[in-house]
């Protein structure tokens, strides 16, 4: 195990575990006894079975558990049967770490990327990595921050505090808290990874409930339960945590500030504005979820999850590359340059605005021409993606996905590189323009052509490739583009 440097270490070790004594190290690290197998599993705190796994050795100043009477992240875990797997990640190995995670088959996300790949979201953390890479140490000698919002397990803060940033990280569900407290404490890391349990939200002091799946993709946990799968069978946990704005938490310049909250996203950068217009943030990694306000008809929040990034850019100078959904997943390796970007502009974003103020009014994509009536896909105006203006961000989204925003020294570099800019459509393509030339033949909500159906095709703007299913459709939807017929081929000025 690592050690922090420069740090006094003292060794723990207390044998209050109930499986302690018994031969093997339960506590998830190397014991005595060798063990070949792909991970570990913790059934101990970090120095309550010692006797099998050797005293544990720490530059903790406070470690609760030390008192028997307070339950470790082990102990909780446990009281809730939630199994703890522990392996290396897959990192270079001058900051190699090891991290908890549970069963994949009861969380189909982070837990089982973690423990197939030995890693999480890979596209996004070869962001990160190079970002973070060489730059925690200011040239004062001052450690440059990273301030994770919704760090969940904490791998994206493990990787930084182990890149030498100082990290500030919100976590409010007890159960991912224990796991990623756990990691800080098994690496070593207490002394530059600061947990804080709060809901960072445009209130502060508020009483926030949080839905947390016990099966299925336990990131989708959030406010009110918006993001959660219905389709998954799953009970869930319902807990009130107290809300901060992160205004008034960091005061200070960061390197880097990750946003995952589940939609919650907009309330989180609202409440950022004094840290926003005050501070050099240099780079926003965010998740960007419009589906989640739509699926329950919240139009205040709807309107401001786009407002969210037109204050990025007009307000706090940012620019704004659209890493994708899938993009979160691929990486060309830790050593590669980051792939360019598409641009979200003002001129994706003025559409996101307008279409929500459509929908709202009822009148996204609608009439319907007469004469498209008679196929199937266009008897009702409206829908998501297909009624969406194809020059909006949000026309290339099915449910949620993710951007990078950046500014001064986070753009260019090997950092952020823009190159075109977002939408099923070119914003500047002429108004009469119907089917998508997209370089990646995605149709509307990014659903490859090639992909899909014949009967829906036409309506996402993909040319028609069975003529016997659509063929008719495509070359009646052709003539009412080119006379202007379309609702939502509108363009604005």
């Amino acid at each position: 195990m690592l050690l922090t440097p420069g740090l006094p270490v003292r060794e723990i070790c207390t044998n209050t575990c109930s499986k302690a004594k018994n031969g093997v190290c339960e506590e998830g690290r190397a014991g005595k006894v060798h063990v070949n197998a792909p991970y570990l599993m913790a059934y101990c705190d970090l120095g309550t079975d010692c006797d099998d796994c050797g005293p544990w050795k720490t530059t903790a100043t406070k470690v609760p558990w030390e008192d028997p009477s307070v339950a470790g992240p082990v102990r909780f875990l446990q009281s809730k049967d939630v199994q703890i797997r522990v392996k290396p990640a897959a990192v270079p190995s001058a900051i190699n770490f090891t991290f908890a995670y549970t069963d994949p088959k009861a969380d189909y996300d982070v837990s089982y990327h973690m423990d197939v790949s030995g890693g999480v979201e890979a596209g996004i953390t070869a962001i990160a990595y190079k970002i973070l890479s060489g730059r925690c140490k200011k040239a004062d000698g001052s450690q440059a921050l990273f301030v994770d919002v919704g760090a969940n397990f904490g791998w994206f803060a493990i990787l930084a505090a182990r890149l030498g940033c100082k990290v500030i990280a919100f976590e409010p569900v007890p159960m991912f808290r224990s796991f990623f407290e756990y990691s800080v404490h098994l690496n070593d890391l207490t002394s530059l990874i600061d947990v804080r349990a709060r809901v960072v939200s445009h209130e502060t002091g508020k009483k926030m409930k949080m839905v947390v799946p016990a099966r299925g993709i336990w990131g989708t946990a959030g406010i009110d339960g918006l993001n959660i799968d219905r389709a998954i069978a799953s009970s869930k946990d319902e807990i009130e945590v107290p809300s901060v704005r992160l205004e008034d938490e960091v005061k200070q310049d960061a390197l880097l500030l990750k946003i995952d909250v589940e939609g919650w996203e907009w309330a989180v950068v609202k409440g950022a504005d004094q840290f926003l217009k005050n501070f050099n943030v240099e780079n926003v990694i965010m998740e960007y979820s419009p589906g989640v306000p739509e699926r329950h008809f919240r139009w205040d929040d709807m309107a401001a999850t786009p407002a969210m990034l037109v204050d990025l850019i007009q307000k706090y100078g940012y620019r704004i590359g659209h890493i994708g959904d899938a993009g979160k997943h691929h990486s060309g390796g830790w050593d590669s340059p980051l792939p360019a970007l598409r641009e979200v502009s003002m001129d994706n974003l003025k559409y996101d605005v307008n279409d929500i103020k459509l929908w709202k009014e009822g009148k996204m994509a609608c009439p319907t021409p007469m004469e498209l009536s008679k196929f199937p896909m266009w008897v009702l105006c409206g829908g998501v993606p297909e009624g969406l203006n194809p020059r909006s961000l949000r026309a290339e989204i099915g449910h949620n996905t993710n951007v990078w925003a950046a500014k001064g020294a986070g753009l260019g570099d090997g950092l952020l590189k823009l190159e075109g800019l977002s939408g099923i459509l070119d914003p500047k393509d002429p108004v009469n323009k119907y089917f998508q030339t997209n370089k990646d033949n995605f149709g509307m909500g990014s659903r490859p052509c090639s992909h899909l159906d014949p009967a829906v095709q036409v309506k996402h703007r993909c040319k028609c490739n069975k003529a016997d299913a659509c063929g008719e459709e495509e070359k009646a939807v052709t003539k009412a583009a080119e006379e202007g017929k379309i609702a939502n081929n509108y363009v604005l000025p």
